[in-house]
């Protein structure tokens, strides 16, 4: 299986993006240590780099059979990068097309898609308290990163690791309770997609 890790790990106040680097380099080591082909992109450092060359991302988007996103949450959404990046390299005609049937234009089906996120919320506030009473999961906060994936024709959601409370609390046990996360879903999606 080819697999595509999209990581947005940008600096801003306390958080230094290393936690998401350092998940984005655990899916990397274990997808490879898998027999799957591996691409990485890392789109701050291609920002800072100079920015992103649109048809070589398209090639990349066309080429994985799974496209695992790395990134924080920062005001209930993903990073600004991340929606940068959706908003110049999703091309109409490349990536989707408009059709009579809204969202059925999708150029990349067949794909499975994961987000793995990290935030300062902790799992226990969704559902609880006052800003996130509505919330229950976490995918509720991350509509827009999932909708979009669906747009474009990634209907198979694998499902997300959320890494809470990440500023305040211990991510000691992230690790170990991320590689468990990649066993139960990687292997599953490659019979899936089989």
């Amino acid at each position: 299986m080819n697999i595509l890790i999209l990581t947005t790990n940008p600096k801003l106040y306390a958080a230094k993006g290393e936690l998401n680097a350092t998940l984005a380099a655990l899916t990397e080591g274990y997808a490879r240590r898998q027999g799957h082909s591996v691409q990485v992109r890392n789109l701050a450092a291609i920002k800072a780099a100079g920015g992103w060359n649109i048809e070589e991302e398209i090639e990349h988007l066309h080429w994985a059979d799974a496209i695992v996103y790395h990134f924080p949450i920062w005001w209930f959404g993903a990073p600004a990068l991340l929606k940068e990046y959706f908003d110049e390299v999703l091309q109409h005609r490349k990536t989707f097309l408009i059709t009579d049937m809204y969202g059925e234009g999708g150029q990349l089906g067949g794909k499975a898609f994961m987000l793995v996120v990290t935030s300062n919320m902790k799992a226990s506030d969704l559902g609880a308290c006052p800003v996130l009473e509505h919330y229950q999961h976490i995918d509720d906060v991350l509509v827009q990163p999932i909708l979009t994936n669906r747009y474009l024709g990634l209907r198979e959601q694998w499902p997300t690791f959320h890494a809470d409370n990440v500023i305040a609390g211990d991510t000691s046990y992230l690790e170990q309770d991320f590689i468990a996360h990649l066993q139960q879903v990687i292997p599953a999606a490659v019979q899936a997609i089989k």
